[in-house]
């Protein structure tokens, strides 16, 4: 935030206070009141002429809060030494302009140095494993908290300090075998990643660790130190507790197999599934082959040597969806050591994903496929034989208008059902209002002319109540698989439907 005084000359005016560079934030107010609030989370910048002012907020100067006098030193002579700057009013518009943007950005720079350094620490701290920063010549510029738990020196001992110093080891000259000035070079050298095993005594003993030690550079391209990570493998044998708990706690199925897929680690999510009962014994290949029923294609990524491939698979006599994937487990010789497998139930997700296909394709009030089902359905069968039946209900606005619309809705539910009923075999949808269509492709024409002739009885005895003298006008269309049009296909039936409608007002 930005302030000015009320009683400022225009000159303070001028410097337009509010155009903030790029990558500054804030508002400029005027400043009427007896006292500065701070701005939360921000820095509050006092730009006054007035000495009067000035005098009044020296006091309250602090890290953020930050005062500029336009004016003469002489006026206050113990400004110099409070404020962040004082400016000659006889400089100009322009030149007091470049310098209110010329702290702006300063300011910006001391609170984005404040933000990454303590993103940085806070960042490499959280890391489990020891990392470091050196300069070039080898002197230790930062480093981690898991780094002072190892070497048991504080920060403030080992900043400023080389290898030597932080590890109590003895200097080249005093026979020295565990220097890691070799594999620094090697990074600087090569400008890339260099990873290596290094044996290192501690306090604790010799401990080996998997270093990464990578090159930084300066804002010219200059290498001007490494940055190193150093992962502690001396106890790696020992984890087999701390693997079986993890494995054990995963909150989905998952096993670890050795390269000939015998399991080394299988936890109870996954052990339920595969109803293994001895472990020891499962043999997964076998499983893999009889009991789960592929669901989809099998998916590789080479670049992390992983497949996946979805599966049905019963569950406690309900049929559930899994993801499974298979993972290789690579050495740092590039061997593969073993695999890592996962399952994860997508049940709910594909039976979500049913129901979205269902609600697009299906009409609200019958179940029936709606329009949009049906006309897809028949571009993709147009190249076979079939029957198709155009079918509309007669008088049925009659019973609309004269017992409502319930009514209605009740007919076309009782419609649809006899419909299936007659056609159970058959592609059935609703097409909208009054209007059905059927794709037959078992009967002969002959029955579906007998089938229709019963459907059509049935519905004049079943809504005769309404005495409206309902019925339904059925159009047959065939074709042997040569139509090419579906459009042509759909307006003969179309007619001849209209043909039969006529005779049902004679």
């Amino acid at each position: 935030k930005v302030i000015n005084d009320v009683s400022d000359r225009r000159i303070l005016s001028d410097l337009s206070i509010s155009d903030f560079p790029d990558g500054v934030y804030g508002t400029a107010v005027r400043y009427s009141k007896s006292e500065v609030l701070t701005p939360e989370g921000g820095a509050l910048l006092i730009i006054t002429d007035n000495a009067v002012t000035a005098k009044k907020f020296l006091r309250e100067v602090n890290d953020r809060i930050h005062l500029v006098y336009i004016g003469s030193v002489n006026d206050i002579p113990e400004v110099y030494d409070v404020a962040e700057d004082v400016w000659n009013p006889a400089d100009g518009e322009a030149m007091l302009k470049k310098r209110y943007i010329r702290l702006l950005k300063k300011m910006k720079c001391e609170f984005d140095l404040w933000f990454y350094r303590h993103t940085l620490e806070t960042t490499i701290n959280t890391v489990p494993d020891m990392l470091w920063y050196k300069r070039i010549d080898g002197i230790h510029m930062l480093v981690n908290n898991a780094f002072t738990n190892i070497v048991h020196k504080p920060k403030s001992d080992i900043h400023g300090k080389d290898h030597f110093y932080i590890w109590d080891a003895p200097r080249p000259d005093e026979g020295n075998d565990f220097a890691c000035a070799e594999s620094e070079e090697i990074a600087i050298s090569t400008g890339k990643t260099y990873i290596c095993d290094e044996p290192v005594k501690t306090r604790e003993g010799m401990k080996q660790f998997t270093t990464y030690k990578t090159p930084v550079y300066d804002m010219y391209g200059n290498i001007f130190g490494t940055v190193g990570i150093g992962h502690d493998v001396t106890n790696f044998s020992n984890l087999g507790i701390e693997l079986s708990i993890l494995v054990e706690h995963m909150p989905f199925p998952m096993t670890i197999f050795t390269p000939d897929w015998k399991v080394v680690r299988m936890n109870t999510h996954f052990r339920n599934i595969v109803c293994a009962e001895n472990v020891e014994k499962f043999d997964y290949k076998a499983w893999k082959r009889s009991v789960p029923i592929p669901a989809g294609k099998r998916k590789e990524d080479k670049s992390t040597h992983s497949a996946s491939r979805e599966y049905q698979i019963n569950v406690d006599g309900e049929i559930h969806s899994f993801m499974l994937t298979e993972l290789e487990i690579h050495d740092y010789f590039d061997n593969v050591s073993g695999y890592f497998c996962t399952m994860q139930d997508i049940t709910y997700q594909r039976a979500y994903e049913q129901s979205i296909i269902n609600a697009a394709n299906t009409d609200m009030l019958t179940g029936m496929y709606n329009r949009r089902y049906f006309y897809n359905f028949l571009s993709g069968n147009i190249g076979k034989s079939f029957h198709l039946l155009y079918l509309d209900l007669d008088r049925f606005k009659a019973i609309n208008d004269n017992f409502g619309h319930s009514a209605g809705d009740e007919v076309l539910i009782k419609t649809s059902e006899l419909i299936q009923d007659f056609f159970p075999d058959a592609v059935t949808a609703r097409l909208g209002g009054d209007e059905f269509a059927v794709i037959d492709y078992e009967n002969s024409r002959k029955d579906i002319e007998s089938i229709c002739s019963q459907l059509e009885n049935t519905v004049l005895n079943t809504f005769k109540h309404y005495n409206c003298n309902t019925t339904i006008s059925i159009g047959i269309t065939y074709t042997d698989g040569s139509a090419e049009d579906i459009d042509t296909l759909i307006q003969e039936s179309d007619t001849r439907m209209y043909e039969e409608k006529k005779k049902h007002h004679r």
